[in-house]
């Protein structure tokens, strides 16, 4: 009987989790899977999982979800300061450049805990909605795109995320 158990749990961990689209993308969205997504890792730490959400045929299209799920623990603080920091990074420009962008990001964002969730949906062109858990928590309308660039732009610290994301395969 015991061997019976451990072999159907040992099933049910191999077979692989059915995917569908974050309830705050539902309505947005008909794909019933992420056009890519990777795990985002170093070393020993396991951050989050990063799924891009979209219907467009030729990634990551003009409308799209890029929805991040936590294996780690992080305070709001320590989200925007690190967002922050990559768009200076990637766009050359001094972090106290992104005053209006930090405060819009201090608003939406909340202090995370594995398996919290937060969907970056872009609706157009230099704006982004921010959901936390499904829940819509608020705007970007400072640097938008280039807060997205931070996963999907050429200047990305992780090029074989950005790969995985964009190319439509999932890499973990």
């Amino acid at each position: 009987m015991i061997r019976h158990a451990l072999a159907a749990l040992a099933v049910a961990a191999a077979a692989p989790a059915a995917l569908a689209a974050p309830s705050e993308l539902a309505p947005l969205i008909e794909a019933e899977r992420p056009a890519g997504c990777s795990d985002y890792r170093f070393l020993f730490w396991d951050f989050y999982r990063a799924e891009l959400w979209t219907d467009a045929r030729e990634l990551p299209g003009d409308s799209y979800g890029l929805s991040l799920t936590y294996r780690s623990k992080f305070s709001r603080d320590e989200l925007v300061a690190a967002s922050v920091e990559e768009m200076a990074r990637i766009s050359d420009r001094p972090e106290n450049s992104f005053g209006a962008a930090r405060t819009e990001m201090t608003r939406a964002f909340r202090d995370v805990a594995p398996g919290d969730r937060i969907t970056a949906w872009r609706d157009a062109p230099g704006r982004v909605i921010f959901f936390v858990n499904g829940a819509q928590a608020g705007a970007l309308t400072q640097d938008a795109e280039l807060f997205l660039s931070i996963w999907l732009g050429e200047k990305t610290r992780h090029p074989e995320g950005r790969t995985a994301l964009l190319d439509g395969r999932c890499d973990g």
